[in-house]
């Protein structure tokens, strides 16, 4: 049986020029990828859409953990979103128009969870850039369905 040997003479990489060839790739994308990302014509608004749908399963899921309801109060006059009990708000896009299109209770200024996991209900509708997202949340479930 013969062993092989690695001579001056063979030719590859070192896995430390693997390595660094790994690293600068993935420094370049995540420098890139953003910026390529905002010239995709309505890219912000379904990214804004997938946040606000991500913003509506988190206020479910503390309803139902702490107790209490939770809302998601849409102020239009300050294009914000904001979810009660918590001063952080949710500013909207230059682009992006938010709009509750539906409710079984209408009068509230947004979609409210209650600690069984139910809601108010309704669907949010997101437009800009030309197209049109929407946001439904089941009443009796408090489910949230992204239509892409």
């Amino acid at each position: 049986m013969r062993i092989r040997t690695w001579s001056a003479g063979n030719k590859g990489f070192t896995l430390l020029e693997l390595l660094v060839v790994l690293t600068l790739s993935t420094l370049i994308l995540a420098v890139a990828l953003p910026r390529f990302a905002a010239l995709l014509p309505g890219a912000e608004l379904k990214n804004y859409s997938r946040q606000t749908a991500a913003l509506l399963r988190l206020a479910r899921s503390q309803a139902i953990a702490t107790g209490e309801e939770v809302a998601l109060v849409l102020d239009r006059q300050a294009r914000q979103s904001r979810l009660s009990g918590r001063k952080m708000p949710y500013p909207w896009p230059e682009q992006v128009e938010l709009r509750l299109a539906e409710t079984t209770e209408p009068g509230q200024p947004g979609i409210v969870f209650y600690p069984d996991g139910t809601s108010s209900g309704g669907t949010l509708v997101l437009a800009g850039s030309g197209r049109n997202y929407r946001i439904e949340v089941h009443w009796l479930t408090g489910k949230v369905a992204f239509d892409d």
